[in-house]
């Protein structure tokens, strides 16, 4: 019996593992890595590995692949409530593979600084990148990470990208789930205020509710169109401030986002404008404030957290094998609140 200073047992390797589950080291290997094992190796292996207590070195093998166990996630600011949603996917896959996640805000300071990014990309401190809601500006990240061969997978970018992976929702079909929702309500007289005119998210839901529109016989009119300096409350806020110096005729609107319809709506409200009696209001993203406030905003709900597990997937597909740029589209759902109703007869 070994004395209390003595070594103790030792542990079990992979060859350890093989040698009791009856397989070759390779079929282990192939089983650890995620790879094609029969379901009866797959079955007599986590049996093998549960019983003798199996660790696997991922620091090992890291080193051995070349790889730092560890990812970028890169964002304008973490405390964006739709971001925080998809987060939650993103832990909830990097969890299954034991790699760490570095989190970088560009905003963090209340000023854009790409710095700390670009000082992952050039010392190769990070296997992989997600951006996430990026924009014009990240171009130059983009074109940094296309340049060091890093894998990149991007959420919901706001400008057309090329040569990486792209997770986004169905914008289009969003709008036009947004037109039949206010023309079955009898709406004629639409207004959309969008994020900036550049945004791919507003160009496309604002194409999908305008096709919406027309099916039903209903045509957007071009001066009810208009277009916010950003995605922010405060952007919606001064937003309704211009439209109710106005004579404005509409008697629903659709946002770019739920910030932007939150933002209207407080400033709506404070001016006697009830909601949704003399106006009805749409947003897009489904963030939990939008249902806890009343009236309960009517909006698009995405898959958030699962884009986040899916853009962390596409990324260790991308860090195994670059292969061809791949462009993943959820679908959305309407969630009807209190913010929409039929317009009002007087």
């Amino acid at each position: 019996m070994p004395n209390g200073n003595g070594p103790g047992p030792r542990k079990p390797t992979i060859a350890t593992v093989a040698q009791h589950a009856g397989v070759a080291v390779s079929t282990v290997s192939r089983f650890l890595n995620g790879h094609y094992v029969s379901k009866k190796a797959r079955a007599r292996l986590a049996e093998v590995i549960e019983e003798l207590g199996y660790v696997r070195s991922w620091t090992a093998r890291n080193l051995s692949l070349g790889l730092r166990g560890c990812v970028g996630v890169v964002v304008d600011s973490s405390q964006d409530l739709w971001f925080t949603q998809l987060l939650a996917g993103i832990e909830e896959e990097l969890s299954t593979r034991d790699t760490s996640l570095m989190l970088a805000s560009l905003e963090l300071s209340g000023r854009y600084d790409p710095r700390i990014v670009q000082q992952w990309i050039r010392e190769r401190r990070v296997d992989g990148v997600i951006l996430v809601k990026s924009q014009r500006r990240e171009r130059a990240l983009v074109h940094e990470c296309t340049e060091a061969q890093l894998p990149t997978v991007m959420v919901a970018p706001d400008e057309a990208v090329a040569h990486v992976h792209v997770v986004r929702c169905d914008n289009r079909a969003a709008g036009a789930a947004v037109a039949h929702h206010l023309a079955n309500l009898g709406h004629k007289r639409i207004a959309f205020a969008g994020g900036p005119e550049h945004s791919v998210d507003t160009r496309q839901r604002l194409t999908g509710l305008r096709e919406g529109l027309e099916e039903r016989g209903i045509r957007l009119d071009p001066r009810r169109i208009s277009f916010c300096a950003s995605y922010e409350a405060d952007a919606g806020c001064q937003f309704a401030s211009e439209v109710l110096k106005t004579n404005f005729d509409f008697t629903a609107l659709v946002t770019g986002n739920d910030a932007l319809a939150l933002g209207f709506m407080r400033i709506a409200q404070q001016h006697g404008i009830r909601i949704p009696e003399r106006i009805s209001v749409v947003g897009f993203d489904n963030i939990p404030e939008g249902a806890l406030l009343w009236p309960g905003l009517t909006t698009i709900a995405q898959p958030t957290r699962d884009m986040g597990r899916a853009a962390c997937q596409k990324l260790f597909e991308a860090i195994a094998d670059p292969g061809e740029q791949q462009v993943l589209v959820y679908p959305v759902d309407l969630v009807v609140r209190e913010s929409t109703a039929a317009p009002s007869r007087n």
